[in-house]
């Protein structure tokens, strides 16, 4: 929901994460590092979710102000004199439209929204500072001491540490560096305890600026568990139930991060009304939900598959990974090799073309 996230956020309607941006209304994702296609024009990742946004949901203007008092705090008249402001009328327009009798009585609400925005910033300042000294408490060390304390000891962390207020000046560091630093984030989370976005967020930005980065990180290492809907976080299962102690937890993390690495292979999106396939590869099987976002927006390439989403809609198609690479049975071959010799050895399996598929058979 807008309202979870902070001011720059909900401007946008969108959240930049770690490996793509999501949307904030629908939670449809756009990969990273890819170039979209849309009609005869090619957008990028950031720009392509903003197009998203537009086609989709209008604008978040309209989407806020929509809310009504309940949300805005605005009564009738004031919401209407604010969208007409930001549909750039005049004052005389306004009266117009309005059917105010004197421009005085304009500029009268003007001030009254300005007085407002005074009140909210200040509101939300105050907001602020109490959900800061809830996590932390009257009577507990600060964060950002009790996060630089701990590598004191550590020349090579202390340096991304500002010596001027102890807060993490860049998440731009070794690998194993910030395994350390993420295990020693994760022990601030109470252990068994369940946090909503807002609780993580003011947790994580006492830390660093950036604390959606920051949190994402935290997500996709599995140090904190998140549920489908994105509104509960807590603590990774194995810590909170003591199964292992801070140094066991720490070097864990250092183990899975040595053992990741991006998933690559070959998938196929199946009609599943009429048993029509699309097979193709990816060198990283995290762009497929910037490939559904593709669909869902009108902008992939191959035509017909385009048409039969765009007129039977996603919930008739489904996308499977039919071969996840090992790189152990091919050492010494490029991915694009490996990617090459495993499409076409689908390709010649499934036969995906014609009557029984989307792909196109390749000229000789």
């Amino acid at each position: 929901m807008l309202l979870d996230y902070p001011l720059e956020v909900m401007e946008k309607g969108y959240i930049k994460e770690s490996h793509h941006y999501r949307c904030l209304i629908c939670d449809e994702e756009v990969e990273k590092g890819v170039i979209y296609p849309v009609g005869d024009v090619l957008f990028a990742d950031w720009r392509y979710m903003e197009h998203h946004i537009e086609r989709m949901h209008g604008n978040v203007f309209d989407l806020l102000l929509s809310g009504g008092k309940e949300q805005t705090g605005l009564s009738d008249q004031q919401s209407k004199l604010l969208s007409l402001i930001y549909e750039g009328k005049t004052d005389k327009e306004i009266q117009k439209e309005l059917k105010i009798g004197s421009m005085s009585t304009i500029r009268n609400h003007r001030f009254s929204l300005r007085k407002k925005e005074r009140q909210a910033k200040t509101l939300l300042a105050l907001m602020n500072l109490v959900k800061r000294q809830q996590e932390v408490g009257p009577n507990e060390p600060g964060i950002v001491k009790s996060i630089s304390k701990s590598f004191e000891s550590s020349t090579e962390l202390a340096r991304y540490f500002s010596e001027e207020d102890g807060r993490l000046k860049t998440l731009r560091m070794k690998e194993q560096e910030k395994i350390q630093l993420l295990a020693e984030v994760a022990l601030l989370f109470k252990p068994g305890k369940v946090y909503t976005e807002g609780q993580v967020n003011a947790v994580l930005e006492t830390v660093y600026e950036d604390y959606m980065l920051l949190r994402r990180e935290m997500v996709d290492r599995g140090v904190l568990t998140r549920n489908a809907e994105g509104s509960a976080y807590r603590l990774v299962q194995n810590l909170e139930n003591g199964d292992v102690d801070e140094m066991d937890f720490k070097k864990e993390m250092k183990l899975k991060a040595k053992e990741e690495k991006p998933s690559y292979g070959i998938f196929q999106i199946k009609n599943v009304k009429n048993g029509k396939l699309f097979v193709n590869s990816t060198p990283n099987f995290k762009t497929l939900n910037g490939l559904k976002f593709m669909l869902s927006t009108g902008g992939h390439k191959n035509k017909e598959l385009q048409t039969d989403w765009d007129e039977l809609g996603k919930e008739s198609f489904e996308i499977e990974i039919l071969e996840s690479i090992d790189e152990k049975d091919w050492k010494g071959t490029s991915k694009g090799e490996i990617l090459k010799k495993q499409l076409d050895k689908w390709l010649e399996e499934l036969q995906p073309y014609g009557e029984k598929g989307y792909n196109r058979i390749k000229k000789v």
